[in-house]
């Protein structure tokens, strides 16, 4: 098996959503995305000039997408994941880690301070993160209005 990790390309989109759809189908998401609502979200957010995306490739297919966007802050420059999906296949393989790894690397070599992102409490993903060194923060609470 070959595995490539790069960055996101347009031309990847078709084949990203399609891959988001399959991730988040699986448990314990069960959410039903149509290839063109998924394609617009992955879309929208590689859309904004602070975006960044990458994909790790098995056999020339994305078997996991990192996608989110670059600000400043008071300490230095954060990387926000807005999305990070890995082939449900391919969950518990160690490509996600292998994937989130590989942005890391990057984003520190490029002299990033911190990546954050928000998660379901008690989901798989949440150990996943923790696992793989992100830590609940006390002081910060993910508010939602609901319109």
């Amino acid at each position: 098996m070959t595995d490539e990790i790069r960055r996101y390309q347009p031309a990847d989109l078709p084949a990203c959503a399609a891959l988001y759809r399959a991730a988040f189908a699986a448990e314990p998401w069960r959410e039903t995305w149509p290839q063109e609502v998924a394609e617009t979200r992955i879309r929208e957010l590689m859309l904004s000039p602070l975006a960044r995306g990458w994909l790790l490739l098995r056999e020339g297919t994305p078997a996991g997408l990192i996608a989110g966007e670059t600000f400043s802050y008071l300490y230095g420059r954060d990387f926000f994941v807005h999305e990070f999906c890995v082939s449900p296949e391919l969950q518990r393989s160690g490509i996600g880690t292998a994937l989130l790894q590989s942005v890391r690397n990057e984003l520190t070599a490029e002299g990033f301070a911190g990546m954050f992102l928000n998660t379901r409490h008690g989901y798989p993903s949440e150990a996943f993160y923790l696992k793989n060194g992100f830590v609940r923060d006390p002081d910060m609470v993910t508010m939602y209005l609901h319109l």
